[in-house]
């Protein structure tokens, strides 16, 4: 009776997050026009799924889609990001070619990753308030911005999100294969979630070391050979790929894109980290008390603004470090990969171009929410300082997103 009663709390959790969650993008796309049903002119994944069914892997007319970020190399044009969002799509585009639903399949997308951070809120989580927790993560952060269409940036990440929390599920699960080859999976739509791989290993070991605790670690390790398939045929799928298209397995084709052929110090370079790290706390314009702020649209602003739940697990991490008595690995190990995380991608030439709020910065939520579950206090009061932040985030990125998008700034 009680494992039933479980399950039928979860099934009511996860619908009524589900249905906050896309009752809130509606509200983005009621005032800004960006249905489902809207054209996506930045499809370069499934124009890249296309190319495949016809025996191709440059994208014919490439010259002519000035809009997109196409990489250029030995004359032929092709899509720069990393392939496994195309995989998914495959198999509509067989079935619709350019004209592939990508927005329903990024909202299906979104459903998933909803599903999966309140099964991980019922696993981890020691209070009522799960709930909450799953919709400050989904509205009150930037998630709300990429998730209303399937422009080709934006479809990546929002894929990499839902998989990231997949991978940390199965990997409290035990069951390796599944959450290595999620990883894997997301690698293949924002390959610095690579970074993570000790966390997943981590976690999966201690399992299996709980489970047969008589066994020595080599052999631990060893008799679960076969988690290793699915990531090994991903791996070598991108990696053949880049080869056959970029002459290097480790290239995606963004260093061939125009604007970083152009760049001084090319795409990566230690140069731009601390200009970016600017971006990232960077206050908007105060223009006098008659005017509004002037946020900025290029690289993103001060992320406390948007994504104040960052704040609020690094005031749950502190609290872990003082009260909680936790593994080393989400008390140090965890925040030092995010911070690995955020110190690459300010290390790239952009930080993520045309956004509202930080959108680089979703990559690494999935993973900090999994240590936050962990860190936060069980106090309700914790809860309840956090609601009015959470409110405000979830307004400010829902109108911040119809503004920009509607190019009113």
């Amino acid at each position: 009776m009680r494992s039933k009663n479980q399950a039928a709390s979860a099934r009511l959790m996860v619908t009524f997050s589900i249905l906050c969650v896309l009752l809130s993008l509606m509200c983005i796309m009621m005032f800004t026009g960006y249905w489902p049903t809207h054209h996506n002119a930045y499809n370069s994944y499934t124009r890249q799924a296309c190319a495949w069914l016809e025996g191709r892997l440059d994208i014919p007319g490439g010259e002519k889609l000035t809009w997109l970020e196409l990489a250029i190399y030995g004359g032929k044009y092709y899509v720069s990001f990393p392939p496994f969002p195309s995989y998914v799509l495959l198999p509509f585009a067989a079935i619709f070619g350019l004209s592939t639903p990508d927005a329903w399949i990024a909202l299906a997308v979104t459903c998933l990753g909803v599903a999966y951070a309140c099964l991980l809120c019922k696993r981890l989580s020691r209070d009522d308030y799960g709930i909450f927790w799953v919709l400050f993560l989904f509205l009150g952060t930037g998630y709300p911005f990429i998730a209303v269409n399937g422009w080709v940036w934006f479809f990546a990440q929002n894929l990499c999100f839902t998989l990231s929390l997949m991978a940390i599920y199965h990997a409290l699960k035990g069951q390796g294969s599944m959450c290595l080859t999620c990883w894997a999976a997301a690698v293949g739509c924002r390959p610095m979630v690579l970074i993570y791989l000790p966390l997943l290993l981590w976690n999966l070991y201690r399992q299996q070391r709980k489970a047969s605790p008589h066994l020595p670690g080599w052999r631990v390790v060893l008799r679960r050979w076969y988690w290793v398939i699915g990531p090994l045929v991903l791996g070598g799928s991108y990696m053949l790929l880049n080869y056959l298209r970029f002459g290097s397995v480790a290239e995606f084709g963004h260093n061939y894109l125009p604007e970083f052929q152009r760049a001084e110090n090319g795409q990566f370079s230690l140069t731009y980290i601390l200009g970016n790290l600017c971006n990232l706390i960077r206050l908007p314009k105060w223009n006098g008390t008659e005017e509004p702020l002037t946020f900025f649209k290029i690289n993103g602003f001060a992320f406390f603004i948007t994504n104040p739940l960052l704040i609020s697990m690094l005031v749950a991490l502190v609290y872990a470090l003082v009260r909680k008595r936790l593994p080393k690995a989400l008390t140090v190990l965890l925040p030092l990969l995010s911070l690995g995380y955020v110190l690459i991608i300010c290390a790239h030439r952009t930080l993520g171009g045309w956004q509202f709020g930080n959108r680089y910065l979703l990559d690494i939520m999935p993973w900090m929410f999994f240590g936050f579950l962990h860190w936060k206090p069980r106090s309700p009061a914790f809860t309840h300082w956090n609601i009015p932040i959470a409110l405000f985030a979830a307004v400010t990125n829902l109108i911040g997103s119809v503004i920009l998008y509607n190019k009113w700034i």
